[in-house]
């Protein structure tokens, strides 16, 4: 064993509450976080990678502790506040994620996919058909043009940024008002991509209205369905090249709101 990794396992032995304070915050983080908390990805996997985060924060001599009373109660609040702004950051990803969501079940009702739901591969629940596609595509996209790495930076700044045991996160409202924020953007976004496929859709039904008071004769339930589907899948397809332009502004808003994050939770934002 050489010298520098000698040096690094005594810091590690003789400050070993601040690891733990860094794993906490990083392991809080990747719980939420799209992609990283999927259920494809084994616990243990998971844990590695949280230890590996934690160690390379740790090494970087950017994280120090500071005096608190040495006990089990006081170190346990410090290690749930650390858990607390890992949760946070990563909520903001997830948030802005579940657009797609929100995308699907509007684009599924229309299509008349609404009662077919397939297993969602990242938090193994059930999903739309056509959310479910895109949150597949802006997973590729995400790793693909290294926005997940850079996002992972944007946490670690943190460290910098919002010492451990520094945060202001009890009573603040203004991350409150943050996350209200979020959530109006998550309407405006997800109508906005939506809009094409169910404003085509409406006016398919509205057509076939218009057939059926002319040709009564007509089944509009045996015609109708697979119209909508094959023009909503259509729709689906051609809208894909603007995709791109949504992710980028959905990527911006991320890195954005983490970091208001971070500036509303640093002490000077308490006065």
């Amino acid at each position: 064993m050489d010298i520098a990794a000698s040096q690094t396992l005594m810091e590690l032995y003789l400050n070993v509450d601040v690891f733990m304070a860094v794993f906490v915050r990083v392991m809080g983080f990747f719980i939420v976080m799209p992609i990283m908390s999927g259920q494809n990805i084994p616990v243990p996997l998971r844990l590695v990678f949280s230890i590996a985060m934690a160690l390379l924060a740790f090494v970087s001599n950017s994280v120090t502790l500071p005096a608190y009373d040495p006990t089990i109660w006081s170190f346990g609040v410090l290690l749930l506040q650390e858990f607390m702004i890992g949760l946070i950051l990563g909520l903001v990803i997830m948030m802005i994620f579940s657009i797609f969501h929100f995308v699907g079940q509007l684009a599924d009702f229309q299509m008349g996919f609404s009662m077919a739901y397939v297993m969602d591969p990242f938090g193994g629940g059930q999903m739309p058909v056509t959310g479910n596609f895109y949150y597949l595509v802006i997973s590729m996209l995400f790793i693909a043009t290294g926005a997940l790495q850079f996002v992972i930076g944007v946490f670690f700044s943190s460290f910098g940024e919002l010492g451990l045991g520094a945060a202001f996160v009890a009573d603040n409202a203004t991350l409150a008002a943050v996350f209200v924020e979020i959530t109006v953007s998550y309407f405006r976004t997800g109508f906005g991509i939506a809009l094409p496929i169910v404003g085509t859709i409406m006016v398919v039904n509205f057509v076939l209205g218009i057939l059926v008071k002319a040709v009564p004769q007509m089944n509009v339930f045996v015609v109708g369905m697979p119209i909508k589907v094959i023009v909503g899948l259509v729709i689906v397809f051609v809208s894909l090249p603007f995709l791109a332009n949504a992710f980028e502004n959905i990527f911006i808003e991320i890195v954005q709101y983490m970091e208001a994050m971070i500036i509303w939770m640093q002490p000077e934002a308490a006065y």
